[in-house]
This record gives C-alpha cells, sequence and structure tokens, in this order.
C-alpha cells in the first residue's frame, strides 16, 4: 500500500497552524522513512537550535500525534480493500432493479429487521441505472456518501430505503410475495428518481410522481421537494455500497449502517482534538 505523503503534509500544516506553538514558517519538510520526523529551518534570521533538525518536545508531541493518526488510519485502509459482496436477485426482485439480496464479508445484518433480511443477507436497492452487476459474482466495495459516478446520496434515497430497511416504510408490504414485489419496483423507480432523475427505459418503470408513485410522494411530503433531492450528509444511517470489479465500477447499492459512517471521522478529530488540548497546556506552562 501506497503512503500519500501529500495528505500527512497537509494534516501536518493545520495541526502545526492551529496549535501556534511555532511560527508556520519554521516547518520545511517532511519525511517518510521508515518513520516520521518533521525538519525546521528558521527563516531570514540566524539559525538556532532548529538548524537543521530541531528535536525538541514540540516536535515529538507533533509527530506523536501524527503517529496516532496514521496508525488509526492505515488499518481502516486496509480493512475496507478487502471486503466483498455477492448479490442476488430473488422472488422480490422487480425486472432489473431491487429488491437485491446484498451478502457481504462486513456483518451490517443487526441494523435491519427479519422482514428486511433474506438467506443470510439484507435486502437492497441500486441507485445506477447506466451501471450494471452480474448476479452471484463476487465484488469489491467500500462505504461512501456518493455513487460512482460521483453523485451525491440524496436524503430522499436514504430516507426511503431506512423507512424499507426497518420495516416501517408506509405502504410497503413486507408479508405478500406478489404485492411486495410491484412494491420493490415502485420504491426503485422512486430511489433512482431523487438520485438524479435516472429512470430504466424497457417499460417497466414510469418516471414517478406525488400522483402515481406512493414512496415518492412521502419522500416529497414529508421532506420536502427540496430536501428530499438535497445531499444527506450522513442522515438515517444509510451508505452507498460502492461496489467494484477491480477497478472498474459495479452497479451501487444502499446499505444501512450503525452511525451513517461518521465514526472513523469522528476518531480523527478526536485525536488533533486531544492533541491540540495537550499542546496548548504545555505552552501555558
Amino acid at each position: 500500500m501506497s503512503f500519500n505523503v501529500g495528505n500527512s503534509y497537509s494534516l501536518a500544516m493545520r495541526i502545526w497552524s492551529e496549535s501556534k506553538i511555532l511560527p508556520e514558517k519554521l516547518l520545511r519538510k517532511w519525511l517518510f522513512n521508515n518513520e516520521l520526523r518533521f525538519y525546521f529551518m528558521k527563516m531570514n534570521e540566524e539559525p538556532q537550535c532548529w538548524h537543521p533538525i530541531c528535536v525538541t518536545k514540540t516536535m515529538k508531541i507533533i509527530r506523536t500525534a501524527v503517529l496516532m493518526f496514521l496508525a488509526a488510519s492505515i488499518p481502516m485502509a486496509v480493512t475496507v480493500k478487502a471486503n466483498s459482496v455477492v448479490l442476488t436477485q430473488g422472488s422480490y426482485s422487480y425486472d432489473v432493479g431491487g429488491e437485491f439480496t446484498a451478502t457481504t464479508s462486513q456483518s451490517f445484518l443487526n441494523n435491519y429487521v427479519p422482514s428486511t433480511i433474506v438467506n443470510g443477507g439484507f435486502e437492497t436497492f441500486c441507485i445506477e441505472t447506466t451501471v450494471d452487476f452480474t448476479p452471484g459474482s463476487t465484488y469489491s466495495y467500500n462505504l461512501s456518501n456518493t455513487d460512482s459516478q460521483g453523485r451525491q446520496l440524496t436524503e430522499g434515497a436514504a430516507f426511503l430505503y431506512y423507512k424499507f430497511a426497518k420495516g416501517t416504510l408506509t405502504g410497503y408490504v413486507y408479508n405478500n410475495g406478489a404485492q411486495r414485489q410491484t412494491d420493490a419496483g415502485l420504491l426503485q423507480a422512486a430511489i433512482w428518481w431523487l438520485q438524479g432523475n435516472q429512470t430504466y427505459s424497457d417499460g417497466n418503470y414510469q418516471i414517478p410522481n406525488t400522483s402515481n408513485n406512493p414512496f415518492y410522494a412521502l419522500a416529497v411530503n414529508t421532506l420536502g421537494s427540496i430536501n428530499a433531492t438535497n445531499a444527506n450528509n450522513g442522515k438515517y444511517g444509510v451508505d452507498v455500497l460502492q461496489m467494484w470489479d477491480g477497478r472498474t465500477p459495479a452497479q451501487n447499492q444502499l446499505v444501512l449502517v450503525p452511525d451513517g459512517g461518521l465514526t472513523a471521522g469522528l476518531l480523527g478529530m478526536g485525536l488533533v482534538g486531544m492533541f491540540l488540548v495537550q499542546s496548548r497546556r504545555r505552552k501555558s506552562s
């Protein structure tokens, strides 16, 4: 796995500028070679203890903070790359769309109710009409808030999928196979349309509006027409399951996660905040 020196350098600069321990001009180079070190050179003045290398308590504090950040983030990145998913169609699938059954290497089943768990996998819907997948094939995946084409997951799509996954989607018949398949087609059409006015032109899907699609109407009437198509930004605990066949995108799906995928972000913020508090206390003493 390659190490992104640029991102780490940006992180170091941000920690440095926020800590206000020494002038930002002192930070000159970033070196990653078995261990992390900061090189400093005082500009436009006579060199002092930091020329050529300033080995101080300040440097050690910053280095420790960055090491903690990298130790937390690198294992997560490796884990994400190893995840796998198999999608299948079943009796609840309508035409080429959902419901699909997703069996993943990570277990998300605790987030679902029994009616949305089928054959050991969770039921899901796709959010792209121009990207395909082959049922029964294995794909790698990562979690995101955008699809493979760069479209943000919308609040309306996340709202409808959350209600579906929890078994509380008004009007969705979970206990009748034939009606459930019909409802799946309506829900799939609503999700596609909320995701950038997408539809599938094989004659089996109708462009939804508040009159012909009860699930589209539910999203618009509950959230408002503008909010329903705004970026979701982590609400409802719904993420995009970005699927990949090597480097080629496969059709992206929806997944219900425990906290909307915020854990990693909160961990990073906590490490930076802990470092800043520590550094300012040392400065004041």
